[in-house]
C-alpha cells in the first residue's frame, strides 16, 4: 500500500501582468515593454517584449544569464559565437550564459520579440539604462547627446552590476555587409 503524500505547496501569490502596467524603456533604438520583473518571479525569471525597428538591435554584449526569445512577427539577424543566424518568425532562439552575441532587425520591417531572461536580474540593468516612455510603442526620445556621453561612459560599470559584459560595437562587423553595416548605424 503506497502512503497518500500532499503535493509541494507555496506561499508566493499568483501575479498576473497587465500591459498598462507594464514599464517601458527605450534602450537604444528599441523599445523593451517589461512583462514581468524578476521581483514578480522570486528571480526566477524575467519577461520582455521587444519592439525592433529597422536597424536596430542591442551593442555586442555577454552576460551570465540566459537569454531565450521567440521572434513572433518581423525577423532579426542573431551573432554569437562569430557566427550569423537568420531568425524568422515562429523561430525560437536560446543564448547561453557568457555567449559574446547581438541580434540586429537588418530589414525594413519592425520586429517583435518575447525575450524570458533566467534568471532575472537584467531586466533591472535595461530599466536603469533606458529610457522610459508611455507604451511598447511609444517612439524612442530624441537622444541628448550629453547624456548619451555619460550613459556611454557609465555603461561598463552597470552592465558588470548585473553580471554582464560589453564587447567592442565592432565585435561582429564582419559578418555584415556594407549594406547592413549602414542600417545599423542609422538605427541607432
Amino acid at each position: 500500500m503506497s502512503k497518500r503524500t500532499s503535493p509541494p505547496t507555496t506561499s508566493r501569490p499568483l501575479f498576473i501582468s497587465l500591459p498598462k502596467d507594464r514599464p517601458n524603456v527605450c534602450v537604444g533604438a528599441d523599445t523593451y515593454s517589461i512583462v514581468l520583473q524578476g521581483s514578480e518571479t522570486n528571480e526566477k525569471l524575467s519577461i520582455m517584449d521587444f519592439l525592433v525597428p529597422p536597424g536596430g538591435g542591442p551593442m555586442p554584449h555577454a552576460h551570465e544569464c540566459e537569454e531565450t526569445f521567440l521572434v513572433l512577427e518581423g525577423e532579426v539577424t542573431v551573432f554569437c559565437h562569430d557566427e550569423r543566424t537568420q531568425a524568422p518568425t515562429g523561430a525560437a532562439v536560446n543564448v547561453p550564459g557568457w555567449a559574446s552575441h547581438t541580434f540586429h532587425n537588418l530589414t525594413m520591417v519592425p520586429a517583435r520579440l518575447l525575450c524570458i531572461i533566467s534568471p532575472a536580474g537584467l531586466e533591472r540593468e535595461f530599466m536603469e539604462i533606458g529610457f522610459r516612455v508611455a507604451t511598447r510603442t511609444t517612439p524612442p526620445p530624441i537622444p541628448d547627446p550629453k547624456k548619451m556621453a555619460e550613459l556611454k561612459q557609465k555603461m561598463p560599470e552597470i552592465a558588470s552590476r548585473y553580471n554582464a559584459h560589453l564587447l567592442a560595437p565592432d565585435t561582429f562587423n564582419h559578418l555584415m555587409s556594407q549594406e547592413e553595416l549602414a542600417l545599423v548605424r542609422h538605427g541607432e
